[in-house]
């Protein structure tokens, strides 16, 4: 699994910022979280394969998260694109699609399903995973997000099948899905030999725009990974709370709060040309943070 950062600016883009998007890519597939103008030309230069996007997720609707997605519509249909995606953001998501679609003759033609959110909870659940929403706290309706993946089979101990003279294909594959599998020699292998304890499934929260919020810490919660709007330092702290910001040290101590195992910032105001100091702030709430930058790849295994 992997989430690269493709916009992680505020407000609007500079040289070094584009606005906000992010990208998790789970077993292939391709998530979007918030569609900020630009975001076309960082999917061009990323290493994300276009046809995989299988859903959207918008936080609010100010133009630094929104203005990226009809154009982005627009080319997935030019691109032949078939199989359906899945959008979900605020209300008013419907109404500001049908606008670009009379305005700008927008055209889509593949199934494209809309669910406009109205209360926490679980939106989307697959075979491996589900997106949950919970309320933030900005100038505006405004969603967070979770990511979180289904348990895991447990690591498979090649060396020790290696030494047991099992080989590579489905009899390993069996294994690790937890049957029990017969040798050509006549031996039985099961599971627990090769496999150990099921793992928990990883956690990965979106978390922007916000101030310091309920909802943010309960997405938070346990996550292996927090992706944190840190729009401000701590010495616009009455500005942070007056715009429905944070500044790095409140993301830094969400973090820690919330149990969480890594934190990244984004969304970073343009003020801050040499970030280094939002960095700092946080780590010192929170260790284990980083800062996001364009097209930055961070990996869970």
């Amino acid at each position: 699994m992997r989430i690269i950062t493709l916009g992680t600016g505020a407000g609007r883009p500079t040289a070094q910022r584009l606005t906000s998007a992010s990208a998790l890519e789970y077993e292939g597939e391709v998530l979007l979280f918030d569609c900020g103008e630009g975001v076309q030309l960082q999917l061009i230069r990323s290493p994300l394969h276009w046809g995989k996007m299988r859903a959207i997720f918008i936080g609010h609707l100010h133009g630094d998260h929104l203005y990226g997605l009809p154009g982005l519509l627009g080319t997935l249909s030019l691109m032949d694109r078939s199989e359906p995606l899945r959008l979900f953001g605020p209300p008013g998501l419907k109404e500001y699609l049908e606008v670009q679609r009379k305005i700008h003759s927008l055209w889509i033609r593949f199934p494209l399903e809309i669910q406009e959110i109205h209360e926490a909870g679980v939106l989307w659940t697959t075979e491996n995973y589900s997106v949950s929403a919970a309320p933030l706290e900005h100038t505006i309706t405004c969603w967070g997000y979770v990511f979180q993946e289904k348990p895991r089979a447990g690591r498979f101990d090649a060396a020790k099948a290696e030494a047991l003279g099992i080989p590579d294909g489905p009899l390993r594959g069996r294994l690790v899905q937890g049957e029990t599998v017969d040798l050509p020699d006549g031996r039985r292998i099961s599971p627990e030999t090769l496999v150990g304890p099921r793992r928990p499934g990883r956690r990965v929260a979106y978390c922007l725009d916000t101030r310091p919020c309920r909802g943010a810490r309960e997405l938070a919660e346990g996550a292996d990974l927090v992706l944190h709007e840190a729009t401000f330092g701590c010495d616009m702290q009455s500005d942070a709370t007056q715009w429905g910001h944070s500044t790095a040290a409140d993301a830094g101590r969400l973090a820690r709060e919330a149990g969480a195992k890594r934190l990244i910032l984004t969304h970073i105001s343009q003020r801050y040309m040499e970030a280094q100091v939002l960095l700092d702030e946080a780590q010192r709430e929170f260790a284990a943070t980083e800062l996001a930058s364009d097209l930055a790849q961070f990996f869970l295994s």
